[in-house]
């Protein structure tokens, strides 16, 4: 009784002079009698053992004046050291506390570092706040979770209603309790706003202390029909396309069938995985077949190797350009240490595996996986970029046929914007742990924005092969040609003299002006050298170092050039200018307009206007 009066007395006094007091009311009842507490602050460099911030003792409570303080500082309590600094009920750190420029504070200390923490006892309260609007009048609602082994109709803990709030409370027996609302049974237990089965609801109590819970119910999975919605139904789509698509590319006729049979075990792993992931929404098929769960995650470390290997193919790349030589099946021992781990996943009890992934039992298995997915595809990602500039660069060195490369770009970056996404994910879970924080539905929307996303690039693939299906056969003998000074890429080049490099360019030059050599849209590298009288690598020496431009460049500035007097010329009035593009030898629209933005630095159309008027 004198100790409180004391704190009084004490309080009121610093009122009056304008200080601050810190009270620890509550302190573990193990802690050594003579110990002494210490206050270490922001502002004091986080010193464990200042005695300038040394509690005093008054009865069973610590206090400590503090005459001159920052508007706000954070704090923590320590017996002398931080290896006995104070923790929670279960000796987890906590975060910093924070003093706000209050005149007096008064905290509990629940636990310390050094010390056997005391687990709680009593319960929490939960309350639901709200109700789906289809819950029956006469609805008993029941809390169900590990507390009483998941009993749905237990009742013990049926909720109590008054004035439209339901409550219950909830035992406090270890750090975390998981939990769910049911109206007596399995089928009647609560989902997502979108009617597909939710993941149990977790109090952690080392984070979360036993204050009130507030919560609101969504859904109950047996009065929501089949959660088909405009997510799910997109995913199915795009599965179902993803089928008909295998059907089509291996329809067309003189197609590339090496890339197209890799692209189809592509596109058909991809509609596997988003058929899985639907199905595993709904909660009578993932009782029925919960090993649904994890067929979407094949994808994980398949995806990567099998576009590269599409890739390859497509643009008939040497085989050692990946480092692998011809043993390709090392891009997928990846794949098989995944399986190895899951394995265990895949003969576990079918009952076994419901409970765990209920419990997120396996969410840190799947976190683990999931993050080492990302940084293997961002490597493949990487390696498919390189090949396609690496393409390019060596078709804009040897070709004047413009190769449709639009496609591949737009499909890396849909890819670039699915690996975006997931690491968006991940951070937002990894801040969820630092900060204790529940982004849960944040991060759920995200990872459902990623399989939409992977949804669209079959989407994708199916446009452009309906669309332009050359891009699925493109002539074997050029791009086989356009491949050879890849391979020649080690060997030294030879210089050649200046004037044997004027005598070739003026034959080049005079070929090219006199015979139109440039309206031939195939016109490669090696057949303008043959008609020069030169051989491959000297043209390349006069085209890159005599004209300053790289073979597709070169022709082009001839194409452009000669479309530039035909469409001032009268005789052509009645021509569209791609016509005329076609005509000077371009073999497409995007290629024409490309080149010519390029070289011009202008649009054709600006250019027609321009001239025009003056």
């Amino acid at each position: 009784m004198r100790g409180s009066l004391l704190i009084v007395v004490l309080i009121l006094l610093c009122q009056l002079v304008t200080a601050q007091v810190i009270i620890v009311e509550d302190i573990p009842q193990n802690t050594p009698e003579g110990d002494s507490l210490y206050l270490a602050t922001s502002y004091n460099f986080w010193n464990d053992r200042d005695n300038n911030f040394l509690f005093q003792k008054a009865g069973h409570k610590w206090y400590i004046q503090l005459d001159t303080t920052p508007d706000t500082f954070k704090f923590k309590i320590t017996r002398g050291s931080w290896k006995s600094v104070e923790t929670d009920y279960f000796g987890q750190s906590i975060p910093n506390r924070i003093y706000q420029g209050e005149d007096s504070i008064t905290i509990t200390i629940e636990s310390w570092e050094d010390l056997p923490p005391a687990a709680p006892d009593g319960s929490i309260k939960v309350i639901i706040t709200s109700l789906p609007e289809n819950t029956p009048e006469d609805a008993t609602l029941y809390a169900t979770g590990n507390f009483n082994k998941w009993n749905t109709r237990d009742a013990t803990f049926k909720l109590k209603e008054q004035d439209g709030i339901w409550q219950v409370d909830i035992p406090i027996w270890q750090d975390t309790i998981y939990y769910k609302f049911t109206r007596g049974s399995w089928e009647t237990v609560e989902g997502k706003a979108n009617g597909q089965a939710r993941l149990n609801r977790q109090h952690i109590v080392s984070l979360e202390g036993k204050s009130p819970v507030y919560v609101k119910v969504e859904s109950w999975e047996d009065l929501s029909g089949y959660p088909l919605n405009i997510y799910t139904l997109i995913l199915l789509l795009a599965a179902l396309q993803g089928f008909l698509l295998i059907l089509a590319i291996n329809t067309i006729q003189n197609n590339n069938q090496a890339a197209n049979r890799v692209l189809s075990i592509l596109i058909f792993l991809l509609s596997v995985a988003l058929i899985g992931k639907v199905s595993t929404y709904d909660r009578d098929m993932f009782n029925w077949l919960p090993r649904l769960l994890i067929v979407p995650d094949i994808i994980f470390f398949l995806y990567g190797p099998l576009f590269l290997l599409y890739i390859q193919r497509l643009l008939h790349l040497p085989s050692d350009q990946d480092g692998y030589g011809n043993r390709q099946w090392f891009h997928f021992i990846p794949f098989l240490i995944q399986l190895g781990f899951y394995f265990s996943l895949l003969i576990m009890p079918k009952q076994l595996f419901i409970d765990r992934v209920v419990d997120q039992y396996f969410k840190a298995f799947f976190a683990w996986s999931g993050g080492i997915a990302i940084v293997f595809n961002t490597l493949y990602w990487i390696a498919c970029q390189r090949h396609i500039k690496m393409y390019q660069k060596t078709s804009d060195s040897t070709s004047s046929f413009d190769n449709n490369l639009e496609f591949l770009k737009v499909v890396m970056w849909l890819q670039f914007v699915c690996l975006l996404i997931i690491v968006v994910a991940y951070i937002l879970g990894g801040i969820s742990q630092y900060d204790h924080a529940d982004y849960t539905v944040a991060m759920e929307k995200t990872i459902n924005g990623f399989w939409a996303m992977l949804s669209i690039t079959v989407f994708f693939l199916g446009y452009y092969s309906m669309r332009q299906p050359e891009i699925f056969k493109l002539p074997l003998s050029e791009i086989e040609e356009l491949a050879k000074p890849v391979a020649e890429n080690s060997k030294s080049e030879t210089g050649i003299m200046a004037e044997e490099m004027a005598a070739i360019k003026t034959m080049v030059a005079t070929k090219m002006r006199e015979e139109k050599l440039y309206r031939n849209p195939g016109l490669t590298l090696t057949e303008l050298a043959d008609i020069a009288g030169t051989n491959r690598h000297s043209l390349s020496k006069v085209v890159n170092d005599g004209f300053g431009m790289n073979f597709n460049d070169f022709v082009n500035s001839y194409r452009i050039a000669e479309f530039k007097e035909l469409a001032l010329d009268e005789q052509y009035k009645n021509h569209t200018l791609l016509a005329i593009a076609y005509i000077v030898g371009f073999n497409s629209k995007s290629a024409f307009n490309r080149s010519f933005k390029k070289l011009e630095k202008c649009t054709p159309r600006e250019f027609i206007n321009k001239n025009v008027a003056s």
